[in-house]
């Protein structure tokens, strides 16, 4: 299973968290015709072989990331990480992964990038800039958080107030240009939309071929489901394909089978297998339908909303953009020392 890196950062958040998908390509100075004819705006040149601060590394339309902004993102992922664990972290590699962690962790650095070129190409497209008390905001964050890094962090990553000051107010337009596409969104949730339930669940996937075979299993954790005397939470855990265990459901969830059960289970209840289209479901009630949980929900459902109509923004925003990566960025390791 992919990790997910969780950034804590500005725009950051918003934009991983919204799960925009960008393929990376390396790609050298030759121009790539036929990937180049997708896009308005082709792709300016990259560097490859050795790398300094100075060498492009990524490419968004003609607009360039030199090797130092790179490493900006770069340090803000490993400072969440390295606090608590070892630089050896990132060599290595999980289960039958064929990229290590640090590997994965500059290709998400690399796409992150990529997410906030768009963005803010096309706020400049659009005619949206940065008022003066934003960018005077921006640019006080980014001299405060230069002055907490120590000199030889700074020459090791080489971080300038330069770059720091364009990393954070591209950020922060990327931000605004997330409230703009969000502040268009329908927030109106009626109370019997808003009709939810905190559950926890097991989802087991199938195909065509394996169908029945995994209804099987279903049926079999169902059963054992129903005369646990330990913690459901923990059987789920052990048992579901999914990353989580608990979740809201409610009345406007398109897996419509499941949202129908869970919304006429009682507390500490367990449902039968639940048949989806993505899959088979055993739900627990932790918490039935009730007022406060309808305004989480609600909640929810717009930020779904919200989320939902970004990602349709951006998605029409990058096809006028050819990206470029160099492959000697694409091929380094982040647990390496600069």
């Amino acid at each position: 299973m992919k990790r997910k890196w969780k950034w804590k950062r500005g725009a950051a958040a918003l934009l991983l968290c919204a799960g925009m998908a960008v393929s990376l390509c390396a790609c050298g100075k030759k121009q790539d015709g036929e990937e180049s004819a997708l896009r308005k705006e082709r792709a300016a040149a990259v560097d490859n072989g050795s790398l300094n601060g100075d060498s492009v590394v990524v490419a968004v339309g003609k607009t360039t990331v030199t090797y130092n902004e790179y490493k900006v993102y770069d340090h803000f992922m490993k400072s969440q990480y390295e606090d608590i664990l070892t630089q050896d972290v990132w060599t290595y590699k999980a289960g039958s992964a064929q990229k290590s962690i640090g590997q994965e962790a500059v290709e998400d650095v690399i796409r992150l990038i990529i997410q906030v070129k768009v963005i803010t190409k096309e706020a400049q497209a659009q005619g949206v800039a940065l008022a003066a008390d934003e960018k005077e905001a921006a640019d006080h964050n980014a001299s405060l958080y230069c002055e907490s890094l120590s000199d030889e962090v700074k020459s090791a990553q080489g971080i300038s107030q330069a770059v720091m000051a364009r990393v954070f107010e591209e950020n922060k337009l990327a931000e605004k240009m997330y409230s703009i596409v969000t502040g268009k969104v329908d927030v109106n949730v009626t109370k019997e939309q808003a009709r939810a339930a905190r559950v926890q669940l097991i989802w087991l996937p199938f195909s065509g071929q394996n169908k029945e075979e995994v209804r099987k299993k279903a049926a079999d954790l169902a059963a054992r489901a129903k005369t646990l005397t330990g913690s459901f939470y923990r059987f789920a855990k052990e048992n579901t394909q999914a990353d989580e265990v608990e979740y809201l459901v409610g009345q406007m969830d398109e897996r419509t089978n499941l949202a129908s059960a869970v919304l006429g289970m009682k507390q500490y209840g367990t449902s039968d297998v639940i048949e989806e289209a993505d899959g088979f479901y055993i739900a627990y009630c932790v918490e039935p339908v009730n007022d406060g949980l309808g305004e989480a929900y609600r909640n929810q459902v717009i930020e779904e909303r919200q989320t939902k109509a970004f990602q349709d923004a951006y998605a029409g925003w990058a096809k006028n953009f050819n990206a470029r990566v160099s492959k000697s960025l694409l091929a380094a390791d982040s647990g390496k020392d600069e």
